[in-house]
């Protein structure tokens, strides 16, 4: 017992510190000397080394034994994007599961690169892309579009994220030159109101001290105008409208875009800010095609329920009463952003209030309800307007690459596998168990359970 508790400890300080946040072994030998366990364990720089390369092999051992492919082909949600270190790593994301599909080292970034590896790892895991979303670079369109065969959806937050270099920090910079002027102005009126230096002298620097007032409400104004607007293209891109619940078109969405990306064109014309990269304009060009997913959400969940046979009213209950209430329960909880949490939480209130008033919602049978409830969430995270999982994890990567001084490509074939089949949602569940709809065995009690030997401590020699 002593010792497989030994051998657990051992194995979750390097699992945790060592692979997952990327601690060196110096640091790990010095921790079990301050554990005092050196008299059990061979705990040196080397010997650890040795340690943790074994149990990366076990990592691997276990993707090889537990990634399989679909027994039938299965539709995804493709994220894809690149990170640079010494090398280009294109990354490759399903991104309602969040499982990494691809997580390679490459050459470069063409077209033709993409297409191979990412091509391979979709067929080596049965897979076909329903749709991509990703930034506008011109290979990752043409990989959607040439090289997977599917619908390409620009990443909202790319776009969001435009409007946000066109207008925000425009709007941030004016107002801090405004708020530092009045703080300037109001310190030199306080030091004229004690030394009483003129009457004349005073007034002046009062009405500089209104005007500079002036301006900085403006420009709060305007900016508060900014934000509503930036929100209110958030609230829009979904399935279902945010204020009446209605269920949403592509037409309708782009059009709701148009409009508010008018608001803010007006608002940049109304405080004198440059678009000089022509930043809104692209947004605008943008929009019809990242409404797209709107359709090609409706499209998959019209397919999806085909195989049921339902009614035309129970058709309506489940798409028009469960999916919202599923819809704006989910995105409420993943929102962090207050104010828009506030939206989505009302609107998830209104929807649910809705589900529960509605003649099938009481006449069905609870399990039978909690069925359509269960479908319902899974189809909601069918919908995807963003590749933050991707960016996310590109960002994950750069900060241990920068700690660590460089990322050995081992490493993040390891690291892949953590992410995969050893990290947890709040639900339990694993990227693997989401991707896959089936459970696979922890990730670290396999480690523990094939870890059988610990290096030895090292033999002191008796002294006379």
């Amino acid at each position: 017992m002593g010792f497989r508790w030994l051998i657990r400890f051992v194995c979750a300080t390097i699992y945790m510190f060592g692979i997952r946040g990327g601690m060196g072994v110096r640091a790990l030998s010095e921790f079990f000397h301050l554990c005092r366990v050196e008299t059990h364990l061979g705990a040196s720089p080397s010997s650890l080394c040795q340690l943790v390369a074994h149990i990366e092999e076990v990592i691997l051992a276990y993707k090889a034994r537990y990634e399989v492919s679909h027994t039938a082909m299965v539709h995804a949600i493709v994220g894809a994007d690149e990170t640079f270190f010494d090398q280009i790593m294109l990354v490759v994301v399903e991104l309602s599961s969040g499982y990494i599909m691809l997580e390679e080292s490459a050459e470069d970034r063409t077209f033709q690169t993409w297409q191979d590896k990412a091509g391979q790892a979709l067929r080596r895991l049965g897979v076909e892309a329903r749709y991509m979303v990703s930034d506008k670079a011109k290979a990752l369109t043409k990989l959607a579009l040439d090289g997977l065969d599917c619908p390409h959806i620009p990443d909202f937050f790319h776009a969001s994220y435009e409007v946000v270099k066109c207008l925000g920090g425009r709007f941030a910079t004016k107002l801090t030159r405004v708020r530092r002027a009045l703080a300037t102005a109001r310190a030199t009126l306080d030091r004229l109101q004690e030394k009483a230096d003129g009457f004349a002298n005073i007034c002046e620097q009062e009405q500089r001290i209104a005007a500079l007032t002036d301006e900085q409400q403006h420009l709060e104004q305007g900016q508060m105008r900014y934000h509503e607007a930036l929100q209110q293209l958030s609230k829009t891109v979904h399935p279902f409208s945010c204020e009446t619940l209605a269920r949403q078109s592509s037409t309708e969405v782009s059009e709701l875009l148009q409009g508010t990306l008018a608001r803010l064109r007006a608002l940049s014309a109304d405080y004198a800010i440059k678009d000089s990269k022509n930043r809104l304009g692209k947004v605008e060009k943008q929009g019809p095609e990242i409404a797209k997913v709107v359709d090609l959400w409706w499209t998959w969940t019209a397919e999806s329920l085909a195989p049921y046979g339902l009614s035309s009213e129970r058709a309506a209950w489940v798409c028009d009463i469960v999916l919202a209430e599923a819809s704006w329960r989910g995105q409420a909880d993943r929102t962090s952003s207050s104010p828009l949490r506030q939206a989505y939480h009302a609107a998830h209130e209104r929807a649910r209030a809705r589900l529960l008033a509605h003649p099938l919602t009481t006449g069905l049978h609870p399990q039978e309800v909690r069925r359509w409830q269960s479908w319902a969430q899974w189809m909601v995270t069918k919908f995807q307007r963003t590749s933050s999982a991707v960016e996310g994890r590109n960002g994950v990567l750069s900060r241990m690459n920068h700690t660590q001084r460089a990322i050995p490509l081992r490493r993040v074939k390891v690291l892949t596998v953590v992410h995969n089949f050893g990290l947890h949602r709040e639900d339990g569940s694993t990227a693997a168990e989401r991707f896959f709809g089936e459970p696979c065995p922890d990730l670290f009690e396999w480690i523990v359970d094939h870890i059988d030997e610990l290096p030895l401590p090292r033999s002191r020699v008796a002294t006379a």
